[in-house]
């Protein structure tokens, strides 16, 4: 199966297992039921490795061994008619490693088919959350700063962007915050603050994207950590019928981390959304 490429156009990293091979009894023939068969199931897992090549921790990327034990565990299992379906269980506990997408194909090799052949394969991929676009539109919030290069203006043409990507949108009025600025390093200019509510039918990533290509229209420059911008678009929080979306993934953490600790967010959040939820908790 082709690539992919997430939404900002890079490609996917990838942990492929190939050949994963049990006997299990699914089909829609009674012998094929009493008598099982073998089955041979390839994955690959869409992800993101560069926390754990980072880190060289297991902990920091999907576990290989377990999703192996997972496929092993569906083919021997419960039988069903149809390798597609099979396809679609062993798809369902593979995003469930945390993976931003997968591939399975299933192979049937001992097929009952009355004709000379190599084997019968099915081959799906399925999304994750982070990828999927919203049924119904999802509700988010964004934070929107700037210490740079007039941040009134800054936080204006940003904030009118950002309208055009969002539907029904709200946004509170604006605050000035002191920056704030890592253990020893040089102060910074006060912030412009302020908050956008709104609805998206894109994916997190896919909205995530749009929020960066707008961050660097405004000359947006990501070579320092908590260092001056002259537009920060910030994704604090994603919801799906009022289910809060929630990711560790290293390329977006939702609900965003530190909201929480941050007035300059929670303050024009609740000026724009009283009733709102941050982790199952009132924000007011």
């Amino acid at each position: 199966m082709a690539d992919l490429y997430l939404p900002g156009g890079r490609l996917a990293d990838r942990i492929e297992l190939t050949g994963l091979t049990a006997t299990g009894y699914h089909g829609v023939f009674d012998e094929e039921r009493r008598d099982g068969q073998e089955f041979t199931v390839d994955v690959i897992l869409h992800t993101s490795t560069s926390r754990a090549g980072a880190s060289d921790d297991l902990a920091q990327t999907i576990n290989y061994a377990d999703a192996a034990d997972h496929v092993i565990e569906i083919v021997t299992g419960e039988p069903v008619d149809l390798i597609e379906t099979l396809a679609e269980r062993i798809a369902d506990r593979m995003l469930g490693t945390g993976a931003l997408a997968v591939d399975v194909t299933v192979h049937k090799p001992s097929a009952p088919i009355p004709h000379a052949f190599t084997d019968v394969t099915v081959t799906i991929r399925r999304l994750g959350e982070l990828l999927r676009p919203p049924k119904p539109a999802a509700d988010v919030v964004v934070g929107i700063g700037s210490n740079l290069d007039d941040p009134v203006t800054q936080v204006e043409v940003g904030a009118g962007k950002l309208a055009r990507v969002l539907e029904y949108e709200q946004m509170s009025r604006t605050r000035v915050t002191a920056a704030e600025v890592a253990p020893g390093m040089p102060s910074q200019p006060n912030y412009v603050n302020a908050v956008m509510i709104g609805k998206t039918t894109l994916s997190p990533l896919a909205l995530l994207a749009e929020l960066q290509r707008i961050e660097d229209e405004q000359g947006r420059i990501r070579e320092e950590v908590w260092g001056p911008r002259t537009l920060d678009l910030d994704l604090i929080s994603y919801k799906v019928a009022d289910r809060e979306v929630l990711s560790d993934n290293p390329d977006l953490t939702l609900p965003h981390p530190r909201a929480h600790m941050r007035s300059f967010v929670m303050e024009p959040w609740a000026e724009v959304d009283p009733w709102g939820k941050l982790r199952g908790k009132r924000i007011r």
